[in-house]
């Protein structure tokens, strides 16, 4: 028998989350199942440039190409429309492959989950339940109903088997880096995970229902994989472990740290709450490398803390702050929009407490998530809360607070620090050669009427595609552009798209409709972002190119729904005062009039070895 595993990322038009997606959870299975599974059982992770990079068909070529009993699947609310909308097509293209899926979004309440397409789901902790589920499925059986902690579809109900309590003795899962299972980012970092459970009950998070009880794994097992990490040249650990500061033997774990920093230095990163910092913990967290530290502050409204089981002592709070960033440590603090208790003015009043009291570096703002399996989920209708009943579950209403004042929170945040909540994403393009090698993945596609190649290798466009006229006459060839696009778009429909148009070849309604209109798209949770106090980022996206000589070029994203307010302007570093008045006199041309321009430079890309494996490619309109 063989399995594949695969844990699809954060989509993005810049890849900039491809850079870190590590398939920890997979990694667990395969090294579990290994150990504990006998010979003639393979299990296979996906490769990095193929899932972390890969469109939907590259992703189901690799599949194909494996030729699997079972696929598995990792599920997050990032991914998990996308990982359902892949088992149907297995189920499609191969027949009796088997699917499973596990992750936080497996829940009983899951309103995804009830529409099927997958033959089982795992509930909580999963390498036990993995490994007798295949063991099941190996022997032949397809009674599963004696396998604690599964959710199997029956007909038009999901059926639950009793629930599996955690591992006794977490030490018996091995380490997936130890056993070779997974390796770093992209970005040479690891996410490293030292305890499961946590201290805290929060009711928007569903992680403590898993484990009731903090475990730890063996402080030797750890230092291993710290040993590991500097000899394959990590640069960063990012701990997983909630409240870090919090772990039982965490002087013993920050020695072991600081041994291995006279070694090599490594960047430390975590998330703690800053009422556990003292000075002697501060300093040791600082001996042992930390150089980022994220602080779940949420809020200081005593009401909003109460129904979210939270705690807050603002003066711990603001002694553990104060003495990480004297210290260097970058903090980045977090609060939350559309809290039960939270009207506008007590988020506005929390959000003036952390930047006028300088406790933090970076200001972070979420808005709140109904999460399945969630106590919020279970109080939200009695409570008055209205909420996506899709990823991203974001609340849009509640008692005290309407999707007006949770703009107005975001807008009040970004004019106290200057930072823009709701980024918007530039395509990767880079200076990916010009490539008709199938091995890579196409991230920029460039259509000329005197391009080398008539088709698109659909198998090999990538999880966001920037697609880039090159031909003046192009409005011209708008059929030919159909007949291209469509099957790699259809192919792929989960693949984030961006237009880059000259803006001398554009004339604005009509070329609008004809753009939007060409392809049908799968629906994606990039779409239903509410609360962007300006145009937000979305599965597909348009840019106009200005051509600057040799300053280069500038990219203007022109909204794609409703109407036109302000253009957002993204210029290179060293353009001044005269490429901008360049750009808004061809821009009024294209688009027929004026509008005010928000001036930015362009952002930086970070490069890795990702983008060995990114390419351009040329075909014929």
């Amino acid at each position: 028998m063989k399995a594949a595993l695969l844990q699809l990322p954060v989509q993005s038009h810049d890849y900039g989350y491809s850079l870190e997606n590590i398939p920890l959870a997979a990694g667990y299975l395969k090294a579990y199942a290994g150990q504990n599974l006998p010979g003639g059982i393979e299990m296979e992770i996906c490769p990095p440039h193929i899932v972390s990079l890969g469109g939907d068909a590259a992703i189901l070529d690799w599949i194909g190409n494996l030729k699997p009993d079972v696929v598995g699947f990792s599920c997050y609310l990032w991914n998990i429309e996308r990982s359902l909308h892949l088992c149907r097509k297995i189920g499609e293209r191969l027949g009796r492959v088997r699917t499973v899926l596990g992750g936080p979004e497996i829940t009983g309440d899951s309103s995804l989950l009830s529409r099927g397409g997958f033959d089982a789901a795992i509930h909580g902790e999963g390498e036990e339940t993995f490994r007798d589920l295949i063991a099941a499925w190996a022997r032949g059986s397809s009674d599963l109903s004696a396998i604690p902690g599964l959710i199997v579809p029956q007909g038009e109900r999901l059926a639950e088997t009793f629930k599996r309590g955690p591992a006794r003795d977490l030490d018996s899962i091995p380490s997936p880096y130890l056993a070779g299972a997974v390796g770093p980012s992209y970005m040479k970092t690891i996410f490293l995970e030292t305890v499961r459970g946590c201290v805290h009950r929060c009711s928007y998070c569903s992680y403590h229902k898993q484990f009731r009880k903090l475990r730890t794994f063996d402080l030797g097992r750890v230092s291993a994989e710290v040993d590991r990490a500097l000899h394959e040249g990590v640069e960063e650990i990012s701990f997983i472990d909630p409240c870090f500061a919090r772990r039982p033997e965490l002087k013993s774990l920050l020695s072991l740290l600081e041994h291995a920093q006279k070694t090599r230095p490594m960047r430390i990163s975590c998330e703690l709450n800053a009422e556990d910092v003292s000075q002697d913990t501060a300093d040791a967290l600082v001996r042992a490398g930390l150089t980022h530290a994220e602080i779940g502050l949420q809020s200081t409204n005593g009401k909003a803390l109460n129904l979210s089981g939270r705690r807050f002592d603002e003066a711990l709070f603001t002694r553990g702050v104060s003495l990480l960033r004297a210290r260097g440590v970058h903090v980045a603090t977090d609060i939350m929009v559309g809290l039960p208790g939270d009207a506008i003015d007590d988020v506005k009043r929390s959000i003036d407490f952390v930047l006028q009291n300088n406790l933090c570096d970076s200001l972070n703002l979420f808005p709140v998530s109904v999460l399945p399996g969630t106590l919020l989920k279970a109080q939200a209708s009695g409570m008055g809360i209205s909420y996506q009943d899709l990823p991203p579950y974001y609340v849009t209403k509640t008692p005290w607070m309407g999707p007006e004042e949770m703009r107005e929170a975001f807008a009040h945040a970004e004019r106290l620090t200057g930072e823009s909540y709701f980024p918007i994403e530039l395509p990767r393009t880079g200076n990916a050669p010009s490539s008709n090698d199938g091995a890579r993945i196409i991230s920029r596609l460039i259509l000329a009427g005197n391009a080398p190649n008539d088709a698109v290798p659909a198998g090999s466009i990538g999880q966001a595609l920037a697609v880039e006229i090159a031909d003046p006459s192009w409005r011209d060839r708008k059929e030919r552009i159909r007949r291209v696009l469509r099957p790699i778009l259809e192919a792929n429909p989960f693949t984030l798209l961006t237009w880059i148009v000259p803006d001398e070849y554009f004339r604005h309604e009509e070329d609008i409709l004809f753009l939007k209109a060409i392809a049908p798209r799968a629906p994606h949770l990039n779409d239903r972002e509410f609360m962007a106090t300006g145009h937000a980022s979305r599965s597909i996206q348009l840019f106009l190119r200005t051509d600057l000589g040799e300053a280069g070029h500038a990219l203007t994203l022109v909204p794609l729904e409703g109407e036109v307010h302000i253009l957002n302007v993204f210029l290179p570093r060293e353009a001044g005062a005269r490429e901008e008045g360049r750009v808004l006199r061809s821009l009024e041309k294209a688009l027929g009039r004026s509008f005010p321009a928000d001036f930015n430079d362009m952002p930086d890309i970070r490069t890795s070895g990702m983008d060995d494996h990114l390419a351009a490619f040329h075909v014929k309109i």
